[in-house]
């Protein structure tokens, strides 16, 4: 009788122990899993920004004031037919 008591008061302790040792486990991975989802976000809105403002300073007519603005006008448009590339014979 007592041996029958002994048994299942510490089958009882060992799963308890056993459940709270995986019940905080999970708790852990459930947290670092919050935090990478967070920096997942904030990652996906400073990326959706970066896009915006690169969108926004290569368009033309931006490019065009921007160099209004801060260069001078002696700057010289070049059209992509009248670019020649230089051959080199250089030996190695």
């Amino acid at each position: 009788m007592f041996k029958k008591i002994f048994v299942s008061l510490f089958l009882l302790i060992v799963g308890t122990s056993v459940t709270n040792f995986y019940k905080n486990k999970s708790k852990d991975l459930e947290n670092k899993l919050d935090i990478k989802k967070k920096n997942i976000l904030e990652l996906k809105r400073a990326n959706d920004l970066e896009t915006k403002e690169n969108v926004y300073l290569k368009s033309p007519e931006n490019v065009q004031r921007l160099a209004d603005k801060f260069l001078t006008k002696d700057y010289i448009f070049l059209k992509k037919d009248k670019i020649e590339f230089l051959e080199t014979n250089e030996k190695k």
